[in-house]
């Protein structure tokens, strides 16, 4: 659930970093403008924008959704078949539009300018990712112990004992607080939540999911358990369940 007013850095900052893309490559592009005519023009550009449109649908999607929860094979099966079918859609529209034999250059530019983009965002959101959140603390005050977990549930403020919480999961600007008496829908994002509980009695193992170790009732290489319930360790999340959990 993500409402208009969290939407809309999102989209202003993809609409700057599509302009700057467009501005970076039209400078050295300007002074063979002239000597392109009809769609040849804005063929280019074009080009660009839809490299980005495929750039954000992996971020948002397949990187965010398929890469970070483990689904490493199911990752990299799609993000190659995408390039693949859109190597193949630019060399027949190159060929049978333009009347150009040779692709290869294309080609290689399209794999070169989408793999590098992917590379600098891969690179960004691991490391964002990989640094725990926690609140900050004066040093020269006393930390008073937490014991509850204050949020707003349906307009109203709540507060949560900790010792009930068993694991909250994400729901974008939300948060499922599930507890064994029940379950509340709280207006919460998961990085607020986990700057909020104590390390390590919570800890947060995937982009979805904190879970209270204390009701931890088994753990594998790349899962954990609570009673009968499983929970996928996110690959940037591993290190630091490791460390706590000793899986």
């Amino acid at each position: 659930m993500q409402t208009s007013s969290s939407a809309f850095p999102i989209l202003l900052r993809n609409v700057l970093g599509l302009s700057a893309l467009l501005l970076a490559y039209y400078i050295p592009d300007r002074p063979s403008l002239a000597h392109r005519h009809g769609f040849d023009v804005f063929s280019p550009y074009l080009f660009l924008v839809l490299m980005y449109g495929w750039i954000i649908f992996h971020n948002t999607f397949l990187f965010s959704r398929l890469y970070l929860q483990g689904k490493t094979k199911t990752y990299l099966l799609w993000t190659f078949l995408v390039m693949a079918v859109s190597s193949l859609n630019m060399h027949l529209v190159l060929v049978y539009l333009f009347h150009q034999t040779n692709t290869l250059t294309q080609l290689l530019s399209f794999w070169v300018f989408t793999l590098a983009g992917l590379g600098v965002y891969v690179l960004f959101r691991y490391v964002h990712l990989i640094q725990p959140s926690q609140p900050a603390t004066s040093p020269t005050k006393e930390t008073t112990p937490v014991t509850f977990l204050h949020c707003t549930i349906d307009g109203t403020e709540r507060q949560i004992p900790l010792q009930q919480i068993q694991y909250i999961e994400s729901l974008e600007n939300y948060a499922k607080i599930v507890t064994a008496q029940k379950t509340y829908i709280a207006r919460l994002s998961l990085k607020e939540a986990e700057a909020k509980l104590p390390r390590p009695t919570f800890l947060r193992i995937s982009r979805s999911h904190i879970i209270h170790t204390a009701f931890v009732t088994r753990t594998t290489s790349d899962e954990v358990f609570i009673q009968q319930q499983s929970f996928k360790i996110g690959k940037v999340f591993k290190r630091y369940v490791d460390e706590y959990l000793n899986v």
